[in-house]
């Protein structure tokens, strides 16, 4: 796989590097953001990130490349292990994220597993009700009118409409859609309400059902 290191800290970057070098990753690196964008004219299958650099930091780097359309997983690398901006990160479009120090078997294993999710994305269309889900596109159109939603409330969505009929409970859309860890999932539920609320309101109040004490559903 091919692995940009956004990494400001030339101890660590040096470890990535070497490390996933020998696990036959093609690996290149830049020490800050705006040095980071000036390579993402070539195509990489993941980006590690370093959330507090200097000069533009992760979190102004990730809304910039999402700006400008690029979809590349991106994996954080953070030294604050506080849930509310663990919730910030995955807000503002983070894939996944690791709290330092780190086992640098456990990050080249994220990598690998965002990889083979990336992998598994095909284009194809989900229809349900007036809507259709145009998966390869991420977006989402009623009729024809594309419908205008953030990136957690078309995971949400998408994941829904993949077992639609089915009920699926919050820790199974968490984990789909946030991908984190067991022991945090239950944390965050109320994110996920609040998620579900936001798209009853873009798609009517019918469209996902609540099952007591399972989770929710995606009615057709």
């Amino acid at each position: 796989m091919k692995v940009l290191v956004v990494e400001d800290h030339p101890h660590i970057r040096a470890n990535i590097i070497e490390y996933l070098s020998l696990k036959w990753h093609t690996v290149e690196w830049a020490i800050h953001g705006e040095e980071a964008i000036s390579l993402l004219h070539g195509h990489y299958d993941v980006i590690i990130l370093d959330m507090n650099m200097p000069v533009m930091n992760g979190e102004t780097f990730i809304k910039k490349i999402r700006e400008m359309g690029v979809e590349t997983p991106v994996i954080a690398l953070t030294s604050n292990a506080l849930m509310d901006d663990k919730i910030t990160m995955f807000e503002g479009w983070v894939d996944d994220y690791i709290t330092k120090p780190f086992d640098m078997r456990e990050l080249e294993l994220r990598i690998i597993a965002l990889g083979r999710r990336k992998e598994k994305t095909i284009e194809e269309k989900i229809c349900f009700g007036p809507y259709t889900i145009e998966t390869g596109k991420k977006l989402i159109k009623k009729w024809d009118a594309i419908l205008e939603l953030t990136s957690k409330e078309y995971g949400i969505l998408e994941f829904l409409a993949r077992h639609k009929g089915y009920p699926k409970t919050k820790m199974e859309i968490l984990d789909a859609v946030w991908g984190m860890r067991e022991a945090e999932l239950a944390m965050n539920s109320i994110t996920l309400e609040a998620h579900i609320s936001t798209l009853r309101k873009k798609l009517g109040k019918s469209i996902i059902d609540t099952m007591k004490w399972v989770g929710y559903v995606l009615n057709d």
